[in-house]
């Protein structure tokens, strides 16, 4: 009889406890015993018995509530907090990486958990993230997940040949229901099997290639039903609807580290020339960057993803006391030359009918370009200080801008922001594997003197920005480049 003793770190004792309970149900569906006690009178020990093996599974539950936490597991937590981790501490290895919740899949909740995803897969940790497909809004209708976690999934896979695995529980008559969908099952079969392949083979995904097809294969099918209610152009959709099986395939071929050449058409959007082009949208809020991304869409430099438009008005309390923080940062701010200008008004910002204001400026949140030269020049066309001061020597190069309209001081570094980038960058910006591109993040109501060095700890928002973009551009037509840690 061979016994092996695993750790699950967890955000709470909670998150550990379901954990241990769920792959007790599949080890015991498979012939397995389960057994608990407790060290010290209160850790959790599981242990799963099978005819010639024993794993036990210690639960450290809430991740700060120990002293001595292992390196590994503090490195991976720098990026979010997975709701628990499997590690071998005899190795010092971790073996998995979960996310689970039950949130409402839409809006800023639909992204905000991408870099957890993105952590996990810079470390090559196989991750999974479980989220209801269908959710109660608070308006009371029945929303659907996004399709930007799943896209990214597929392909940080093909990045770094490890499982990035979106499932979903749920259906449309159950909402946030885990018992509806089979995104429960595969989860914590996955895991048992990676964890008994790890203990008796030491390679955590031998044999699991069709597990894992059929996980692929529910985020492909996912994205085919649910594209259309977000975007207005899927590249590859043809070949998506047609090999979604081979496909699948191939997705998990690479996910168990095998050499696999995905469709060079499938998720990687192109330049304008190969899109049916919409209308510019106009502006909510006036802002005169937005305004030229807007004439680059007319003129066919640059193109977007949708007409969707979303916006969420503030309090006039709220926004005046944001307004005159950013005022204090800006004059705190080291002087540059030629000079910045403040001028983050109230009247700028429109009055909804109750009496809100609206912070966002353009309806799109995201740009793609041709060329860096067209978004170049559109940035020293609305500020001239920067004329001379952005490279050219990538002008032939695509390009994307981001556009993060919020005016709360140190919201940028933030959720939903971090996982928005983090998402937009790999699925479409410098880690897009067949057309990487040129990455800016515009924040119109932020003051640069945020992203610089002795202002700012480092944190998960500090490090993202400093792999997954270019260029920051703050109000007043400030840019900074992270890595270099110096404002223009």
């Amino acid at each position: 009889m061979t016994e092996y003793d695993l750790h699950l770190y967890a955000d709470s004792f909670h998150e550990g406890h379901w954990c241990c309970e769920n792959l007790a149900k599949i080890a015991q569906s498979d012939g397995g015993k389960h057994q608990i006690d407790y060290l010290q009178g209160f850790i959790p020990r599981h242990s799963l018995i099978f005819s010639d093996l024993i794993i036990n599974i210690t639960v450290f539950g809430s991740y700060k509530s120990w002293k001595h936490l292992p390196k590994q597991i503090k490195d991976l937590l720098f990026w979010g907090k997975p709701d628990f981790i499997a590690y071998d501490p005899k190795n010092d290895k971790i073996l998995f990486a979960v996310e689970e919740t039950g949130a409402v899949p839409t809006g800023n909740q639909a992204l905000q958990r991408c870099e957890r995803i993105y952590g996990s897969a810079r470390k090559q940790i196989p991750f999974w993230y479980l989220l209801s497909e269908f959710g109660q809004h608070k308006d009371g209708g029945t929303r659907r997940d996004s399709i930007w976690p799943t896209i990214m999934g597929l392909k940080l896979t093909q990045l770094v040949k490890t499982p990035s695995i979106i499932l979903h529980y749920s259906d449309i008559n159950n909402p946030e229901d885990y018992n509806s969908g089979n995104g429960l099952k595969f989860l914590f079969k996955s895991l048992l099997q990676i964890i008994i392949n790890y203990c008796t083979l030491k390679n955590p995904l031998k044999g699991m290639l069709e597990l894992l097809s059929i996980q692929y294969e529910n985020m492909l099918e996912f994205i085919k039903s649910q594209w259309k209610e977000q975007i207005d152009f899927l590249p590859g959709e043809e070949i998506l609807n047609t090999k979604t099986k081979e496909l699948a395939r191939m997705y998990a071929s690479l996910a168990i580290g095998q050499t696999v050449k995905i469709p060079e058409e499938l998720f990687n959007w192109p330049r304008t020339d190969k899109v049916n082009f919409k209308s510019p949208q106009g502006l909510i809020k006036y802002d005169e960057l937005c305004y030229q991304l807007e004439k680059a869409v007319g003129s066919k430099k640059a193109y977007c993803l949708s007409n969707n438009a979303g916006a969420k008005p503030q309090k006039l309390e709220s926004l005046k006391e944001w307004i005159n923080s950013q005022k204090k940062l800006f004059d705190k701010a080291p002087k540059l030359t030629p000079p910045a200008e403040f001028n983050m008004k109230l009247d700028a910002f429109p009055v909804t009918s109750n009496n809100n204001y609206y912070v966002t400026t353009s309806k799109n949140i995201l740009y793609l370009f041709d060329y860096w030269k067209d978004l170049r020049i559109a940035i020293e066309t609305a500020f001239p200080r920067l004329k001379g001061k952005l490279p050219t020597d990538i002008d032939e190069k695509p390009a994307l801008i981001y556009i993060c309209n919020s005016v709360k001081p140190g919201r940028l570094f933030g959720d939903p922001f971090t996982g928005q980038l983090s998402a937009f960058s790999t699925i479409f910006g410098k880690k897009n594997i067949d057309m990487p591109r040129i990455v800016v993040a515009y924040y119109p109501h932020q003051i640069y003197s945020q992203a610089l060095p002795k202002n700012n700890k480092s944190n998960k928002g500090i490090t993202l920005k400093k792999e997954l973009t270019d260029f920051l551009i703050f109000h007043g037509g400030v840019v900074v480049k992270l890595n270099e840690g110096k404002a223009y």
